[in-house]
């Protein structure tokens, strides 16, 4: 209810830039706003979904769509079939909500034959729904790699480039020039870049950047509001002619620098534009020499992503931050097992009553009135604790990500985001919590026994449900305030009171989101948290497939409207996040049949039962599906179809042809 009104009445910071047009009445806005948004979510199809969100973000919302047909088959039959047995035999005595567990139930070693056929249940209809989801994206990235950009299509990125290489003119020669590597005399080469160390060239250049934006902001203000005082914009034109000057004047030492090839301006990295995507698709596969440390060849990323701090280092000093990154990194994960578990004990109700006095009569009386109010308000402490901690979590890792790892493009830093937020919050949620012991002692359990660890799974997990169930129904409501976007309203509004911004230019400064916690990197990471969630437990607390079908449900529909028709189109990567999704999917999987497994030993009293061996041999299924899916080529078209894609292309702009890949200080007329 909340976003609806505040969509009706911001409806600039609700919709993308491309429908807030100049002169756009109240009254427009206010119709337009009042359309029925969820209706437009479920109306927008998977083409378009691509078109605007790109292909990562149609992997994110196919995740949730996944996993709502997953729930669709694998709930109904264990919540009809496993729930019922589960309450019949558990002692009456338990609580109804424990009796639903799987951790409840007596002695009955004929049941357990029925539980290791629900994990080959599971496992085959997960498998196989995520086969067909994955045949879908094949499509689409195939589609993607014909529609590549000119310029990304027929680029390489060079890396540790020698020292009398680092020129554009050398570099050209080199493929090109009369003992050209490829073509000798021959033009095929449409473009060459070095990449320039523009220290203080990228300094001027961004206070030259304020200057104008300063400006714009001066003289950009919405009618009634007056205009800024003559002296302020006189004076920010002066600025700004001076500012160009000084840019200039640097920008020229820069390029003097490079034909000299000087190392000081060259970095050892570089682009190449061919005049052919068969030229770029043949430099790919080739060592150019025998020391293959020396002129390394990449895919490039978007010419928009680039980041270009992180290709002016050598190679020795980007791996000396990038193992000073990893410290950092066990650093963080050493930090944070002690505090989440004192956390999880800091919200118990015992340490609460002994800590604050007060309580002791507020509980006890409203446990009088509400028997089920103390269990309820614990999970509810815990949860919300741990999810408030939780949520620096994205920033700190991002923040190392982009400080100490030389990732090649924003997007990439994305990817990398996704896989060590999943872990984290795997281990710190999923393990450390569960086990409320703590890190170190836990392994040191298992390294005394590596095999304890499902045992010690095994016998804790189940007691955890509610916790998870707690966790779930959480995510519904941090799920849902996502959609107020209430850093980009409260810049909105900062523009346009304080500086009296049109409605258009108010939407261009509270734009983009927050790339750490709002960015598909972390997203996909909780996404992944929760299907862990969902299939580990699906067997032992059946219950929590109820939570998970409306929180995917949710997800769907808020991500579907906020990628698609709010959010700027962000760089894609092709598909990068599906691919470790269903990498994700896989490790979960397995994660449950060693759980189910330890579950069923402990019932059983050995591994060697037959209900264990039963749900241990789904396993050879498991991997028997992860080797089919894994052999399908993704990462380049075949030769055919990449040639007939090439040359069906109309004749590319001379913006394609070259400049597109160039660091923003060094361009003309920047």
């Amino acid at each position: 209810l909340l976003f609806t009104l505040l969509r009706r009445w911001n409806f600039a910071v609700y919709a993308r830039e491309g429908e807030v047009q100049a002169g756009t009445s109240a009254a427009t806005a206010t119709v337009t706003a009042s359309r029925g948004w969820i209706g437009l979510v479920l109306a927008t199809s998977a083409d378009e979904e691509v078109r605007s969100a790109g292909l990562d973000g149609w992997s994110l919302l196919e995740f949730y769509r996944f996993h709502g047909r997953v729930l669709l088959v694998v709930a109904p039959p264990i919540l009809l079939v496993i729930c019922p047995i589960n309450y019949l035999v558990s002692p009456p005595e338990e609580d109804w909500l424990n009796r639903l567990d799987m951790g409840s139930m007596s002695d009955r070693p004929e049941l357990l034959w029925l539980h290791a056929g629900f994990v080959w249940f599971v496992v085959i209809a997960v498998t196989w729904l995520l086969y067909d989801a994955h045949q879908d994206f094949l499509e689409r990235r195939f589609t993607w790699l014909k529609n590549i950009p000119g310029s990304q299509a027929t680029t390489i990125l060079l890396e540790n480039i020698p020292n009398h290489l680092r020129s554009d003119a050398a570099l050209e020669d080199y493929f090109q020039g009369p003992n050209g590597v490829f073509m000798r005399d021959s033009k095929i080469v449409q473009n060459a870049y070095i990449v320039r160390r523009t220290k203080t060239l990228r300094q001027k250049w961004e206070v030259m950047q304020d200057t104008r934006k300063a400006l714009d902001l001066a003289t950009n203000r919405s009618e009634g509001a007056g205009s800024a005082p003559v002296e302020v914009v006189e004076a920010l034109e002066e600025s700004l002619k001076r500012q160009s000057e000084e840019v200039a004047r640097e920008r020229a030492i820069v390029e003097k620098g490079v034909e000299a090839k000087d190392i000081k301006v060259c970095a050892p990295y570089a682009f190449v534009t061919f005049s052919s995507a068969l030229w770029q698709r043949l430099a790919l596969k080739e060592s150019f020499r025998a020391d293959r440390t020396e002129l390394v060849v990449s895919m490039p990323p978007d010419p928009d992503d680039v980041v270009y701090e992180n290709l002016m280092d050598n190679v020795a000093r980007s791996f000396a931050w990038f193992c000073l990154g990893w410290l950092c990194l066990v650093g963080v994960f050493l930090f944070w097992s002690p505090v989440v578990v004192f956390i999880s004990s800091l919200t118990t109700l015992s340490t609460i009553r002994e800590n604050v006095p007060w309580a002791n009569h507020l509980l006890d009386s409203s446990a009088q009135v509400f028997p089920w109010f103390p269990a309820f308000l614990e999970g509810v402490l815990a949860t919300a604790a741990l999810r408030l901690f939780l949520a620096f979590l994205p920033f700190i890792l991002f923040s190392i990500i982009r400080t100490f790892f030389p990732v090649k493009a924003g997007a990439a830093a994305q990817y990398r985001l996704s896989r060590w937020y999943f872990a984290f919050l795997l281990i710190f949620v999923l393990l450390v919590t569960t086990l409320g012991r703590g890190l170190v002692v836990t392994a040191t359990t298992i390294a005394d026994n590596p095999s304890a660890v499902i045992n010690l799974l095994a016998t804790w997990l189940p007691r955890s449900s509610h916790f998870y169930f707690n966790y779930m129904i959480f995510g519904w409501t941090t799920l849902t305030w996502e959609l107020i976007r209430i850093v980009n309203l409260t810049k909105y509004w900062f523009y346009r009171v304080l500086y009296k911004s049109h409605v258009e230019e108010a939407k261009r400064q509270c734009e983009p989101e927050d790339e750490a916690s709002f960015g598909l990197g972390s997203r996909m990471g909780i996404a992944s948290l929760m299907s862990a969630m969902t299939l580990v437990c699906c067997t032992v607390s059946p219950l929590i497939l109820v939570f998970a079908i409306v929180y995917f449900a949710i997800g769907r529909v808020t991500y579907g409207y906020l990628l698609v028709h709010v959010e700027t189109k962000k760089p894609d990567l092709g598909g990068l996040f599906w691919m470790e999704a269903v990498q994700q999917v896989f490790f979960i999987l397995a994660l449950f049949v060693l759980l189910m497994t330890g579950v069923l030993a402990g019932q059983g009293k050995t591994y060697m039962s037959g209900p264990a061996a039963v749900a241990f041999s789904a396993s050879v299924a498991l991997y028997a599906m992860w080797y089919r899916i894994n052999s399908f080529e993704w990462e380049t078209l075949p030769l055919e179809q990449m040639a007939a894609a090439f040359h069906a292309r109309e004749e590319p702009t001379e913006r394609e042809r070259q400049g597109e890949y160039r660091q923003a200080e060094c361009g003309i007329g920047a």
